[in-house]
Protein backbone atom coordinates (compact mmCIF):
# COMPACT_ATOMS: atom_id res chain seq x y z
CA UNK A 1 0.00 0.00 0.00
CA UNK A 2 1.38 3.51 -0.93
CA UNK A 3 -0.15 6.68 0.75
CA UNK A 4 1.30 9.13 -1.22
CA UNK A 5 -0.79 12.30 -0.64
CA UNK A 6 -1.10 14.19 -4.11
CA UNK A 7 -2.84 17.56 -4.03
CA UNK A 8 -5.83 18.65 -6.47
CA UNK A 9 -4.40 22.46 -5.75
CA UNK A 10 -3.68 24.10 -9.05
CA UNK A 11 -3.59 28.06 -9.15
CA UNK A 12 -6.98 28.95 -10.13
CA UNK A 13 -5.69 31.64 -12.45
CA UNK A 14 -3.83 28.69 -14.54
CA UNK A 15 -7.17 26.48 -14.17
CA UNK A 16 -9.12 30.02 -15.22
CA UNK A 17 -6.62 30.05 -18.61
CA UNK A 18 -6.41 26.35 -19.34
CA UNK A 19 -10.55 26.61 -19.64
CA UNK A 20 -10.57 29.86 -21.68
CA UNK A 21 -7.92 27.97 -23.60
CA UNK A 22 -10.07 24.71 -24.35
CA UNK A 23 -13.10 27.06 -25.51
CA UNK A 24 -11.02 28.72 -27.88
CA UNK A 25 -10.40 31.80 -26.28
CA UNK A 26 -6.84 32.04 -25.63
CA UNK A 27 -4.86 31.09 -28.49
CA UNK A 28 -5.79 31.30 -32.34
CA UNK A 29 -3.49 28.67 -33.44
CA UNK A 30 -4.97 25.23 -32.80
CA UNK A 31 -5.50 24.63 -36.24
CA UNK A 32 -1.72 24.44 -36.32
CA UNK A 33 -1.88 20.91 -34.80
CA UNK A 34 -2.94 18.81 -37.97
CA UNK A 35 0.08 20.45 -40.42
CA UNK A 36 2.66 19.93 -37.96
CA UNK A 37 1.72 16.61 -36.72
CA UNK A 38 2.21 15.56 -40.58
CA UNK A 39 5.84 16.28 -39.93
CA UNK A 40 8.69 13.70 -39.01
CA UNK A 41 8.41 12.57 -35.08
CA UNK A 42 11.03 9.91 -35.15
CA UNK A 43 13.11 12.54 -32.76
CA UNK A 44 10.65 14.09 -31.09
CA UNK A 45 10.87 17.39 -33.05
CA UNK A 46 8.52 18.78 -36.24
CA UNK A 47 9.20 21.87 -38.24
CA UNK A 48 7.30 24.79 -37.07
CA UNK A 49 5.09 26.11 -39.37
CA UNK A 50 7.74 28.84 -40.64
CA UNK A 51 10.18 25.99 -41.42
CA UNK A 52 13.27 27.21 -39.42
CA UNK A 53 12.73 26.04 -35.76
CA UNK A 54 11.90 22.55 -34.74
CA UNK A 55 9.49 22.22 -31.71
CA UNK A 56 8.41 19.08 -29.70
CA UNK A 57 5.97 16.44 -30.32
CA UNK A 58 3.71 15.18 -27.41
CA UNK A 59 4.26 11.52 -27.93
CA UNK A 60 8.35 11.92 -28.49
CA UNK A 61 9.40 15.34 -26.34
CA UNK A 62 6.70 16.03 -23.64
CA UNK A 63 4.96 12.86 -22.59
CA UNK A 64 8.09 11.09 -21.29
CA UNK A 65 8.36 13.73 -19.64
CA UNK A 66 4.42 13.49 -17.95
CA UNK A 67 4.91 10.14 -17.53
CA UNK A 68 8.10 10.23 -15.47
CA UNK A 69 7.13 13.72 -13.28
CA UNK A 70 3.23 14.11 -13.47
CA UNK A 71 1.43 10.89 -14.27
CA UNK A 72 1.77 9.45 -11.10
CA UNK A 73 -1.30 12.15 -10.04
CA UNK A 74 -2.33 13.45 -13.76
CA UNK A 75 -3.88 10.09 -14.72
CA UNK A 76 -7.25 8.01 -14.43
CA UNK A 77 -8.24 7.28 -10.98
CA UNK A 78 -5.66 9.44 -9.72
CA UNK A 79 -6.50 12.65 -7.10
CA UNK A 80 -5.10 15.69 -9.95
CA UNK A 81 -8.24 17.64 -11.56
CA UNK A 82 -7.23 16.28 -14.57
CA UNK A 83 -5.25 13.58 -16.35
CA UNK A 84 -1.98 13.80 -18.81
CA UNK A 85 -1.74 10.35 -20.08
CA UNK A 86 -3.50 10.97 -23.68
CA UNK A 87 -3.04 13.58 -26.34
CA UNK A 88 -6.56 14.70 -26.38
CA UNK A 89 -6.45 15.77 -22.54
CA UNK A 90 -3.00 16.99 -22.53
CA UNK A 91 -3.83 19.49 -25.24
CA UNK A 92 -6.62 20.51 -23.68
CA UNK A 93 -4.16 21.54 -20.72
CA UNK A 94 -1.34 22.51 -22.94
CA UNK A 95 -1.40 25.79 -21.72
CA UNK A 96 -2.09 25.63 -17.84
CA UNK A 97 0.98 22.82 -17.70
CA UNK A 98 3.13 24.94 -19.68
CA UNK A 99 2.78 27.94 -17.18
CA UNK A 100 2.54 26.17 -13.78
CA UNK A 101 6.07 24.16 -15.24
CA UNK A 102 7.54 27.50 -16.51
CA UNK A 103 6.37 28.88 -12.95
CA UNK A 104 7.69 25.92 -11.11
CA UNK A 105 4.75 25.54 -9.12
CA UNK A 106 3.93 22.15 -10.67
CA UNK A 107 5.76 19.41 -10.06
CA UNK A 108 5.40 20.43 -6.53
CA UNK A 109 8.71 20.90 -5.35
CA UNK A 110 8.74 24.21 -3.68
CA UNK A 111 12.38 24.67 -2.79
CA UNK A 112 14.76 26.75 -4.75
CA UNK A 113 17.06 23.78 -6.52
CA UNK A 114 19.19 25.33 -8.65
CA UNK A 115 22.02 24.60 -5.99
CA UNK A 116 22.24 28.00 -5.34
CA UNK A 117 20.54 27.43 -1.88
CA UNK A 118 20.98 23.53 -0.71
CA UNK A 119 20.91 21.12 -2.92
CA UNK A 120 18.38 17.81 -2.23
CA UNK A 121 17.83 14.43 -2.46
CA UNK A 122 15.15 13.32 -4.60
CA UNK A 123 13.93 16.21 -5.83
CA UNK A 124 10.95 16.47 -8.00
CA UNK A 125 11.56 19.84 -9.90
CA UNK A 126 11.53 19.44 -13.63
CA UNK A 127 15.21 20.30 -15.01
CA UNK A 128 15.21 23.23 -17.78
CA UNK A 129 15.36 21.59 -20.73
CA UNK A 130 12.10 19.38 -19.49
CA UNK A 131 10.35 22.44 -19.08
CA UNK A 132 11.65 24.38 -21.80
CA UNK A 133 10.42 21.34 -23.61
CA UNK A 134 6.87 21.31 -22.59
CA UNK A 135 6.58 25.59 -22.92
CA UNK A 136 7.86 24.96 -26.62
CA UNK A 137 5.73 22.68 -27.34
CA UNK A 138 2.64 24.39 -26.17
CA UNK A 139 3.54 27.91 -27.83
CA UNK A 140 4.10 25.61 -31.46
CA UNK A 141 0.29 24.61 -30.95
CA UNK A 142 0.23 21.27 -29.00
CA UNK A 143 1.54 18.75 -32.32
CA UNK A 144 0.86 15.25 -31.66
CA UNK A 145 3.40 13.19 -33.21
CA UNK A 146 3.21 9.57 -33.17
CA UNK A 147 0.90 7.89 -31.46
CA UNK A 148 2.88 5.25 -28.47
CA UNK A 149 1.79 3.04 -25.99
CA UNK A 150 5.37 2.19 -24.67
CA UNK A 151 5.34 4.60 -21.84
CA UNK A 152 4.28 3.66 -18.07
CA UNK A 153 4.09 6.35 -15.33
CA UNK A 154 7.13 5.91 -13.08
CA UNK A 155 6.63 3.94 -10.00
CA UNK A 156 5.56 5.97 -6.78
CA UNK A 157 8.67 6.59 -4.16
CA UNK A 158 6.58 4.25 -0.99
CA UNK A 159 7.79 3.46 2.29
CA UNK A 160 8.86 -0.18 2.28
CA UNK A 161 12.10 -1.50 1.27
CA UNK A 162 11.62 -4.85 1.68
CA UNK A 163 13.79 -5.19 3.98
CA UNK A 164 12.64 -2.87 7.15
CA UNK A 165 9.70 -4.30 9.06
CA UNK A 166 6.51 -1.41 8.99
CA UNK A 167 4.41 -0.51 11.85
CA UNK A 168 1.10 0.40 10.94
CA UNK A 169 -1.00 2.53 14.09
CA UNK A 170 -4.78 4.62 13.28
CA UNK A 171 -6.67 7.13 15.28
CA UNK A 172 -9.87 5.92 16.24
CA UNK A 173 -13.01 7.15 14.47
CA UNK A 174 -12.92 10.96 15.38
CA UNK A 175 -15.75 13.75 14.86
CA UNK A 176 -13.88 17.16 15.18
CA UNK A 177 -15.70 20.33 16.61
CA UNK A 178 -14.02 23.87 16.18
CA UNK A 179 -12.64 25.15 18.82
CA UNK A 180 -14.09 28.80 17.97
CA UNK A 181 -11.29 30.69 19.48
CA UNK A 182 -8.87 33.49 18.45
CA UNK A 183 -6.34 31.25 18.13
CA UNK A 184 -7.85 27.88 16.28
CA UNK A 185 -11.23 29.65 15.03
CA UNK A 186 -12.24 26.71 12.80
CA UNK A 187 -10.19 24.30 14.05
CA UNK A 188 -9.48 21.30 16.51
CA UNK A 189 -6.43 20.17 18.04
CA UNK A 190 -6.39 16.42 19.67
CA UNK A 191 -4.30 14.24 21.02
CA UNK A 192 -4.84 9.93 20.89
CA UNK A 193 -2.83 7.20 21.65
CA UNK A 194 -1.26 4.69 19.14
CA UNK A 195 0.80 2.69 21.18
CA UNK A 196 0.14 2.50 25.06
CA UNK A 197 4.19 1.33 25.23
CA UNK A 198 6.54 0.13 22.50
CA UNK A 199 7.81 -3.43 23.67
CA UNK A 200 11.31 -3.05 23.00
CA UNK A 201 13.38 -0.30 21.41
CA UNK A 202 12.36 1.11 18.39
CA UNK A 203 14.44 2.78 15.53
CA UNK A 204 12.57 4.67 13.27
CA UNK A 205 13.62 5.07 9.90
CA UNK A 206 10.48 6.58 7.48
CA UNK A 207 6.87 7.18 7.92
CA UNK A 208 3.75 7.84 5.84
CA UNK A 209 0.36 8.88 7.27
CA UNK A 210 -2.67 8.74 5.60
CA UNK A 211 -4.68 11.43 6.98
CA UNK A 212 -8.67 9.49 6.06
CA UNK A 213 -10.41 13.26 5.27
CA UNK A 214 -8.25 15.61 2.67
CA UNK A 215 -10.55 18.41 3.62
CA UNK A 216 -10.22 17.73 7.68
CA UNK A 217 -6.86 17.00 8.36
CA UNK A 218 -3.94 19.79 8.56
CA UNK A 219 -1.49 18.08 9.99
CA UNK A 220 -0.27 14.78 11.85
CA UNK A 221 2.92 14.42 14.52
CA UNK A 222 3.67 11.48 16.72
CA UNK A 223 5.31 12.42 19.54
CA UNK A 224 7.27 9.56 21.84
CA UNK A 225 6.81 9.91 25.36
CA UNK A 226 7.83 8.44 28.62
CA UNK A 227 4.96 8.24 30.64
CA UNK A 228 7.36 7.56 33.92
CA UNK A 229 9.03 11.08 33.29
CA UNK A 230 8.26 13.85 36.48
CA UNK A 231 6.69 16.69 34.83
CA UNK A 232 5.38 18.25 38.19
CA UNK A 233 5.33 17.28 41.66
CA UNK A 234 3.92 13.69 42.13
CA UNK A 235 3.14 13.73 38.60
CA UNK A 236 4.33 11.69 35.70
CA UNK A 237 3.22 12.17 32.19
CA UNK A 238 1.32 9.28 32.12
CA UNK A 239 -0.55 11.10 34.75
CA UNK A 240 -0.89 13.98 33.27
CA UNK A 241 -2.45 11.99 30.32
CA UNK A 242 -4.74 10.23 32.22
CA UNK A 243 -6.01 13.43 33.91
CA UNK A 244 -6.35 14.98 30.40
CA UNK A 245 -8.22 12.16 28.94
CA UNK A 246 -10.63 12.28 32.02
CA UNK A 247 -11.80 15.69 31.29
CA UNK A 248 -13.73 14.57 28.57
CA UNK A 249 -15.04 11.02 28.65
CA UNK A 250 -17.29 11.11 25.72
CA UNK A 251 -14.97 11.75 23.33
CA UNK A 252 -11.83 9.58 22.21
CA UNK A 253 -8.56 11.56 23.11
CA UNK A 254 -7.55 14.79 24.70
CA UNK A 255 -7.17 18.51 23.55
CA UNK A 256 -3.55 19.57 23.14
CA UNK A 257 -2.71 22.89 21.36
CA UNK A 258 1.18 22.00 22.85
CA UNK A 259 2.74 19.33 22.02
CA UNK A 260 1.07 15.75 23.18
CA UNK A 261 -1.12 17.80 25.63
CA UNK A 262 -0.69 20.89 28.26
CA UNK A 263 1.74 19.98 30.83
CA UNK A 264 3.79 16.88 29.10
CA UNK A 265 6.80 16.65 28.26
CA UNK A 266 7.45 14.33 24.99
CA UNK A 267 10.96 12.82 24.06
CA UNK A 268 10.48 14.24 20.36
CA UNK A 269 8.80 13.82 17.22
CA UNK A 270 9.88 11.24 14.91
CA UNK A 271 6.25 11.97 12.66
CA UNK A 272 6.15 15.44 11.26
CA UNK A 273 3.26 15.17 8.45
CA UNK A 274 1.47 18.08 6.49
CA UNK A 275 -0.76 17.78 3.14
CA UNK A 276 1.14 16.66 -0.27
CA UNK A 277 3.66 14.88 1.67
CA UNK A 278 3.70 11.37 1.14
CA UNK A 279 6.02 9.05 2.00
CA UNK A 280 8.86 10.12 4.26
CA UNK A 281 12.23 8.46 4.27
CA UNK A 282 15.03 9.61 6.84
CA UNK A 283 18.73 10.26 4.65
CA UNK A 284 20.63 6.56 3.96
CA UNK A 285 22.14 5.18 7.61
CA UNK A 286 19.98 7.46 9.80
CA UNK A 287 16.90 6.23 12.43
CA UNK A 288 15.30 8.24 15.54
CA UNK A 289 15.65 5.59 18.71
CA UNK A 290 12.07 5.22 20.60
CA UNK A 291 12.97 4.06 24.07
CA UNK A 292 11.29 0.88 25.43
CA UNK A 293 7.92 1.70 27.53
CA UNK A 294 7.57 4.98 25.34
CA UNK A 295 3.77 6.02 24.58
CA UNK A 296 3.74 7.19 20.70
CA UNK A 297 1.08 10.05 20.84
CA UNK A 298 -0.43 11.10 17.58
CA UNK A 299 -1.83 14.75 17.54
CA UNK A 300 -3.84 15.71 15.06
CA UNK A 301 -4.85 19.02 13.74
CA UNK A 302 -8.31 18.97 12.18
CA UNK A 303 -9.82 22.24 10.43
CA UNK A 304 -13.39 22.66 9.71
CA UNK A 305 -13.68 25.71 7.61
CA UNK A 306 -14.27 23.65 4.32
CA UNK A 307 -16.91 21.74 6.08
CA UNK A 308 -20.73 21.99 5.83
CA UNK A 309 -22.23 21.24 9.00
CA UNK A 310 -21.01 18.40 11.60
CA UNK A 311 -17.33 17.15 10.50
CA UNK A 312 -17.87 13.08 9.69
CA UNK A 313 -15.71 10.82 11.94
CA UNK A 314 -12.60 10.21 10.53
CA UNK A 315 -9.45 7.87 11.01
CA UNK A 316 -5.99 8.59 10.64
CA UNK A 317 -3.76 5.67 9.45
CA UNK A 318 0.37 6.70 10.61
CA UNK A 319 2.90 3.99 9.08
CA UNK A 320 6.47 3.79 10.55
CA UNK A 321 9.52 1.99 8.81
CA UNK A 322 11.64 0.22 11.64
CA UNK A 323 15.17 -1.16 11.68
CA UNK A 324 16.90 -2.98 13.91
CA UNK A 325 19.98 -1.02 13.86
CA UNK A 326 20.99 2.43 11.49
CA UNK A 327 24.70 3.91 11.93
CA UNK A 328 23.79 7.60 13.60
CA UNK A 329 20.79 8.40 15.26
CA UNK A 330 18.96 11.88 15.39
CA UNK A 331 16.32 13.90 16.73
CA UNK A 332 13.82 16.29 15.12
CA UNK A 333 12.99 19.37 16.74
CA UNK A 334 10.10 22.06 15.34
CA UNK A 335 11.20 25.43 16.60
CA UNK A 336 9.02 28.07 15.91
CA UNK A 337 9.50 31.56 17.74
CA UNK A 338 6.85 33.45 16.55
CA UNK A 339 3.98 31.31 17.97
CA UNK A 340 5.92 30.99 20.97
CA UNK A 341 5.10 34.36 21.33
CA UNK A 342 2.13 33.85 22.18
CA UNK A 343 3.71 32.69 25.94
CA UNK A 344 5.48 35.61 26.37
CA UNK A 345 3.28 38.24 27.16
CA UNK A 346 2.10 40.03 24.31
CA UNK A 347 2.06 38.25 21.22
CA UNK A 348 3.69 39.14 17.92
CA UNK A 349 1.09 40.35 15.42
CA UNK A 350 1.31 40.53 11.29
CA UNK A 351 -0.25 43.84 10.19
CA UNK A 352 -2.91 43.44 8.01
CA UNK A 353 -3.43 44.80 4.25
CA UNK A 354 0.26 44.22 3.21
CA UNK A 355 1.34 42.31 0.53
CA UNK A 356 4.51 41.69 2.22
CA UNK A 357 5.27 40.83 5.79
CA UNK A 358 7.86 39.55 7.18
CA UNK A 359 8.89 38.04 10.98
CA UNK A 360 12.45 36.83 11.15
CA UNK A 361 13.38 34.79 14.33
CA UNK A 362 17.00 33.49 15.06
CA UNK A 363 18.74 31.37 17.32
CA UNK A 364 22.47 30.30 18.65
CA UNK A 365 23.24 26.73 18.22
CA UNK A 366 25.67 26.82 20.99
CA UNK A 367 23.51 25.72 23.57
CA UNK A 368 22.64 22.48 21.95
CA UNK A 369 26.24 21.66 21.29
CA UNK A 370 26.63 22.03 25.02
CA UNK A 371 23.67 19.96 26.02
CA UNK A 372 25.24 17.02 24.10
CA UNK A 373 28.62 17.71 24.86
CA UNK A 374 29.68 17.49 21.17
CA UNK A 375 31.86 20.07 18.48
CA UNK A 376 28.93 20.04 15.72
CA UNK A 377 25.66 19.16 14.54
CA UNK A 378 24.48 17.65 11.26
CA UNK A 379 21.16 19.15 10.15
CA UNK A 380 20.00 16.58 7.50
CA UNK A 381 16.48 17.87 6.18
CA UNK A 382 13.93 20.79 6.90
CA UNK A 383 10.23 20.94 7.34
CA UNK A 384 9.24 24.54 6.00
CA UNK A 385 5.84 25.38 7.90
CA UNK A 386 3.32 28.24 7.44
CA UNK A 387 -0.63 28.76 7.18
CA UNK A 388 -2.63 30.57 4.25
CA UNK A 389 -1.35 33.89 4.80
CA UNK A 390 2.20 32.40 4.31
CA UNK A 391 4.45 33.84 0.91
CA UNK A 392 8.13 32.87 0.71
CA UNK A 393 9.92 31.42 3.49
CA UNK A 394 14.37 31.34 3.61
CA UNK A 395 16.55 29.83 6.12
CA UNK A 396 20.32 30.58 6.45
CA UNK A 397 23.19 29.75 9.04
CA UNK A 398 24.77 32.58 9.65
CA UNK A 399 28.64 31.94 10.79
CA UNK A 400 30.85 32.66 13.89
CA UNK A 401 32.78 34.87 11.10
CA UNK A 402 29.77 36.47 9.69
CA UNK A 403 29.39 34.66 6.37
CA UNK A 404 26.06 33.01 5.82
CA UNK A 405 25.01 29.68 4.09
CA UNK A 406 21.65 29.31 1.99
CA UNK A 407 19.82 26.72 3.56
CA UNK A 408 16.93 26.66 2.34
CA UNK A 409 14.71 28.83 -0.09
CA UNK A 410 10.82 28.62 -0.64
CA UNK A 411 10.56 31.72 -2.95
CA UNK A 412 6.77 30.74 -3.59
CA UNK A 413 4.73 28.98 -0.40
CA UNK A 414 2.01 27.19 -1.52
CA UNK A 415 -0.01 25.72 1.79
CA UNK A 416 -0.81 22.14 -0.13
CA UNK A 417 2.27 21.17 -1.07
CA UNK A 418 4.37 20.39 2.49
CA UNK A 419 7.10 18.00 1.96
CA UNK A 420 10.58 16.77 4.39
CA UNK A 421 13.49 18.04 2.02
CA UNK A 422 16.27 16.15 2.94
CA UNK A 423 20.18 17.32 1.73
CA UNK A 424 22.30 15.75 -0.09
CA UNK A 425 24.72 16.07 1.85
CA UNK A 426 24.14 17.58 5.45
CA UNK A 427 24.35 20.90 6.62
CA UNK A 428 27.23 21.04 9.45
CA UNK A 429 26.54 23.51 12.32
CA UNK A 430 29.42 24.23 14.61
CA UNK A 431 30.18 26.51 17.46
CA UNK A 432 29.72 30.11 17.13
CA UNK A 433 26.35 29.14 13.62
CA UNK A 434 23.46 30.41 14.54
CA UNK A 435 19.71 29.38 12.58
CA UNK A 436 17.79 32.36 11.05
CA UNK A 437 14.50 32.04 9.36
CA UNK A 438 12.64 34.67 7.51
CA UNK A 439 8.85 33.89 7.06
CA UNK A 440 6.95 36.74 4.41
CA UNK A 441 3.17 36.76 4.49
CA UNK A 442 0.79 38.48 2.54
CA UNK A 443 -1.86 39.81 4.59
CA UNK A 444 -3.98 41.74 1.66
CA UNK A 445 -6.79 39.45 2.75
CA UNK A 446 -6.73 40.49 6.25
CA UNK A 447 -8.89 43.05 8.22
CA UNK A 448 -7.08 42.94 11.56
CA UNK A 449 -3.68 42.21 12.60
CA UNK A 450 -2.86 38.15 12.36
CA UNK A 451 -2.27 36.45 15.37
CA UNK A 452 0.35 33.46 15.77
CA UNK A 453 -1.81 30.15 16.70
CA UNK A 454 -2.62 26.96 15.75
CA UNK A 455 -5.66 27.95 13.36
CA UNK A 456 -5.01 27.69 9.90
CA UNK A 457 -6.50 31.74 9.95
CA UNK A 458 -3.47 32.14 12.36
CA UNK A 459 0.03 31.69 11.16
CA UNK A 460 3.28 30.08 11.96
CA UNK A 461 6.76 30.51 11.24
CA UNK A 462 7.99 26.83 11.72
CA UNK A 463 11.53 25.33 10.27
CA UNK A 464 11.20 21.84 11.44
CA UNK A 465 14.55 20.20 11.66
CA UNK A 466 16.18 16.34 11.56
CA UNK A 467 19.44 16.95 13.25
CA UNK A 468 22.32 14.26 14.46
CA UNK A 469 25.00 14.51 16.29
CA UNK A 470 28.78 15.15 15.04
CA UNK A 471 31.12 14.12 17.09
CA UNK A 472 34.33 14.84 15.13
Amino acid sequence: MNLLHCRTAWPLALLLTAIASSLGGCRDDADQNDELATDSASTGMVDSTGGDVAVPTFWQGVAPIYFDSCVQCHRAGGIAPFVLDDYASAKTWATASAMAVEQRTMPPWLVTDDGSCGSFADSRALGPEAIATIVAWSDAGTPEGTVRDDLAAAPLAGLDDGVNTIIEMASPAFAPIAEGTEYAQTDEYRCFVLDPGVGADTLITGYEVAPGNDALVHHVLVFDVDPSLEVGPGETNGDRIAALDAESPDRDGWPCLGAAGDGTDPGGVPVSWAPGQGATRYPEGTGYRVPEGSMLIAQIHYNLAAIDGEAPPVSTTVRMRVAPSVEREGFFDLPDPFLDTLFEGTPATLEAGQEAVDYTWEFDVDPLLANFGIPGLDLFGVLPHMHGYGRSLRFDVVHDDGTETCGVEVPQWDFDWQLYYFYTSPVRLTAGDSVRVTCTYDTRGATEAVLPGWGTNNEMCLLGMFVVPAFE
